[in-house]
């Protein structure tokens, strides 16, 4: 496999995970918003199911580009062992940081929500995005971790002969 191809491949592999993350975060969202108003109104809350339909869409595009990618930059790296890597250190401060960023503006997020007056239902779409975009660069990390640490990332030598 060329780079070339790869390169459009993966592209287009990260192009459609973030259209399924946004999916799946956008309903999540949704969900927990209408939630929020109907604990706030003191009624029961009626989730409309295309909504639970997006979310399993999005949840179902993001698992299928994350199992392609990993399949084919493995592959890749075990035809083409002498790739540059980014450093596992940087990988792993790229999980970390987004991923306490993300869980800290959910956690923020969630007690502004609880002190409105009136709960909104609609979710933000700046804020849509943001966890889109944090939740995008954990998942990209993991996938180069992954794909490092996979059985059979390293080439096998051949059995020394006598």
């Amino acid at each position: 496999m060329r780079s070339s191809s790869l390169v459009r491949r993966v592209t287009i592999a990260i192009v459609l995970g973030v259209i399924g993350l946004t999916m799946l975060i956008y309903a999540l969202e949704r969900t927990s918003l209408i939630n929020f108003a109907a604990t706030h109104d003191g009624t029961e809350a009626v989730i409309p199911t295309r909504v639970y339909v997006t979310m399993f869409v999005g949840l179902a595009v993001v698992n299928l580009c994350a199992f392609w990618a990993l399949d084919h930059w493995g592959a890749y790296l075990r035809t083409h062992p002498e790739v540059k890597q980014l450093p596992v250190w940087f990988l792993v401060l790229l999980i970390v940081l987004p991923g306490g960023a993300l869980v800290t503006s959910v956690a923020t997020h969630a007690g502004y929500i609880r002190s409105l007056d009136a709960v909104p239902v609609d979710p933000n779409a700046g804020f849509v995005a943001f966890q889109v975009i944090m939740a995008a660069l954990v998942i990209i990390a993991l996938v180069l971790l992954g794909a490092r640490w996979a059985p059979g990332y390293k080439p096998r030598e051949a059995p020394a002969q006598n």
